[in-house]
């Protein structure tokens, strides 16, 4: 392979890091928005990471069209295939610039779930305090039976508890 070759696989690596360290910087972020229920922060994030994966999206269709000029597969499987066809020194580097995107992708979709279950939390209190809000006692006891369908619990819960 060729050294402007290598020199763009590096370029189009630092350039995706770079990106995906923006992402995880603005998912960490939105964490601590959702923890805290700033939602205007949470909005601007939201606008935020939207544009950040605009630019993720770019880096992919490049890094694909890099491999497909050069008739590899268009996967992870296809950029270690690239990577390793250059000299070894060159390898090395660009295979370190490869695992580090690997490891912040991971890292971001670890981030991103946790968001996703601090937002799910939150629904599941919104949705029992509005449970609460909505029925009656009689409403609430009459949701849980016995195996003779009759009903067994006895609501004891009031507002002052949700």
């Amino acid at each position: 392979m060729t050294l402007e070759l290598s020199h763009t696989v590096k370029q189009h690596l630092l350039n995706s890091i770079q990106n995906m360290k923006a992402v995880k910087r603005c998912i960490e972020n939105e964490k601590e928005a959702l923890q805290n229920r700033k939602i205007e922060q949470i909005q601007v994030l939201t606008l935020e990471k939207e544009k950040l994966l605009k630019l993720i999206a770019a880096d992919i269709e490049e890094r694909r069209q890099l491999l497909a000029d050069q008739d590899l597969e268009l996967d992870d499987s296809g950029m270690d295939v690239l990577i390793n066809s250059f000299p070894e020194k060159i390898a090395t580097s660009l295979a370190q610039g490869w695992q580090q995107l690997i490891s912040l992708h991971n890292s971001i979709q670890h981030l991103n779930q946790t968001n996703g279950m601090i937002v799910n939390r939150g629904l599941q209190q919104v949705d029992a305090m509005l449970s609460i809000l909505q029925y009656s006692t009689e409403a609430r006891t009459a949701r849980t039976y016995n195996a003779k369908g009759r009903s067994i619990a006895k609501s004891s819960r009031n507002l002052g508890e949700a």
